[in-house]
């Protein structure tokens, strides 16, 4: 039984969240830098849910002096409710990373892999960490999070554009296509195209307002190849960089972190991890071959990768991770582009 005259220096709840449900881990950590688990749970990932949740730990919060650290991953957008829940609850919370929570087990030399094993990893992730500053989670602001869900119905309509528009090239190819079919195709197209204009118009409106935010973006739109629109989509999704450190927390976030497979004389190919959102990889894509045409510096760049490559993929996904880094450089120092910075 643990001695009641220790005091208890640090409480952290660790979470594996997931789409319908999430799982709990409350650890503590007395002054003699020994640990319990007060308690593991599963709860549903619904309003009901998250108030059982809450409950649940504020019954085993018996130092409440001694605030506890609710963490848990960025991944997709399930853990958003419980973290805006918590927050609105005056709490502590921490959201990391996935590739340093997956880099954390890794050093732990865990094998087995279930929500209750990774809910306890990611809380003595938060016992070992000193968890301040900017670990510690910060909401977008309202106008921030509408433009967030803009951008991402623009890439939605995009893709049904896209869609749209190859399904006509088929019918205006094929044999004795229903006329009134391709015309309710293109009358579909037509309303993906105001769509479109009405959205980006929409974020552009929004922006305007905000003169700190126009400002910046109008400095990193010096790059060639990079569009006022394919700037917020990075900026949206990554939260105006908020949970980066340094750049390579982003690359490994946007899944453009490269990974080698070597092993003796073996050796297999390299290529990027794709373990990151998804979204920031296909708002960087064609602005990558803009730029590989466009952008002397970047030209030059994308040439030297592709150098006796018969394939010129390689080139494109270095330039997306270059003109990534671009931004993130930019909107940190709040600089305009040099393109021959280092020759000036």
């Amino acid at each position: 039984m643990k001695n009641k005259n220790l005091f208890i220096v640090k409480q952290v709840v660790g979470i594996d969240v997931g789409k319908d449900s999430f799982y709990a881990c409350y650890k503590i950590q007395y002054e003699d830098n020994s640990i319990v688990i007060k308690g593991t749970k599963s709860f549903a990932n619904t309003p009901v849910g998250l108030d059982q949740f809450y409950q649940w730990c504020t019954i085993r919060n018996k130092t409440p002096k001694i605030k506890p650290i609710y963490i848990m991953e960025a991944t997709g957008v399930y853990y958003e409710e419980l973290a805006y829940f918590l927050n609105n609850k005056k709490e502590k919370v921490s959201v990391q990373l996935a590739q340093k929570i997956k880099y954390f087990a890794k050093s732990c030399n865990l094998k087995t892999k279930t929500d209750k094993v990774d809910s306890k990893m990611i809380a003595q992730f938060g016992i070992e960490k000193n968890l301040q500053g900017t670990d510690i989670w910060t909401p977008p602001s309202k106008e921030f999070k509408i433009i967030r869900d803009l951008s991402r119905e623009h890439t939605s309509l995009k893709q049904s554009l896209t869609a749209a528009k190859s399904q006509q090239h088929a019918l205006n190819h094929s044999h004795g296509a229903f006329d009134e079919v391709i015309e309710l195709k293109a009358r579909q197209i037509e309303f993906y195209d105001d769509q479109i204009i009405m959205v980006e118009n929409k974020i552009k409106n929004l922006v305007e307002l905000d003169n700190e935010l126009h400002s910046k973006i109008k400095k990193i739109s010096t790059v060639k190849g990079l569009s006022f629109v394919t700037i917020i989509k990075i900026l949206a999704e990554t939260n105006g960089f908020l949970l980066f450190n340094n750049i390579r927390q982003l690359v490994s976030y946007a899944g453009l972190d490269v990974i080698e497979k070597e092993s003796g004389n073996f050796k297999g190919k390299t290529k990027i991890s794709k373990k990151g959102n998804g979204r920031i990889r296909s708002a960087l894509y064609m602005p990558a071959i803009s730029a590989s045409q466009y952008n002397q510096t970047l030209k030059t760049f994308y040439n030297r990768i592709n150098e006796g490559r018969t394939t010129k993929k390689q080139g494109v996904v270095a330039v997306m991770r270059k003109l990534l880094i671009l931004i993130y450089t930019l909107w940190k120092k709040d600089e305009e582009y040099i393109e021959n910075y280092q020759m000036a």
